[in-house]
Order: C-alpha cells, then structure tokens, then sequence
C-alpha cells in the first residue's frame, strides 16, 4: 500500500535500458559508480517532467511531474573529449496523478 508521502527510488548504477516506475511527487535517485581516472558522469538529456535536484560526481536525483514516459541518459566523458566512454539511460515512467 501506497502512503502518501512522496518516495525516494534508487537505483545504484542502472544497467542501460533500466526502466523505473514513478508517482508524481517522488525521486528518483542514480547513483553512478565512480571512476578513479579524469573521466566525470555528465547528464545528457533528461525529459522536462523530470526535474533535476542533485548534479554531483556519482549522483543525479529528479523529482518527478506527470508526463508519461521518457528516458533520462547520463554519459561518462574524459575532460576535452565529445565521445562518451560509458552511457547510461534508464527509462523512466510517472503515472497519471
């Protein structure tokens, strides 16, 4: 049974294509292995009814507006370089209000 507090959903280091299902009010917690090299998690793209809270090193959190269903992509990247060495996207779903 659903209380009515908002829920916090993590996912420690999503596999590509991961899919989560959202109510409107939570958030959604990517937690991201850390590297020990120069290369950083950057947030690529993410639909609009997810908006973003949280940017660090190895962690993005969202909260989460009706919207339907949409993918959020996270690319770790070496400073100076456009091409990705390790892209993340996980599929997110909220559910009607």
């Amino acid at each position: 049974m659903r209380t009515a507090t908002p829920d916090i959903v993590t996912l420690l280091d999503p596999r590509p294509g991961s899919t989560v299902e959202l109510e409107p009010g939570d958030r959604l917690c990517l937690r991201l292995r850390g590297t020990l090299g120069a290369s950083r998690w950057h947030l690529a793209a993410h639909p609009g009814n997810l908006l973003p809270l949280v940017q660090e090193a190895t962690e993005v959190t969202f909260l989460a507006f009706p919207g339907g269903e949409a993918t959020v992509r996270v690319e770790r990247r070496r400073p100076g370089h456009a091409t990705a060495s390790d892209v993340r996207e996980v599929r997110v779903v909220v559910r009607a209000a």
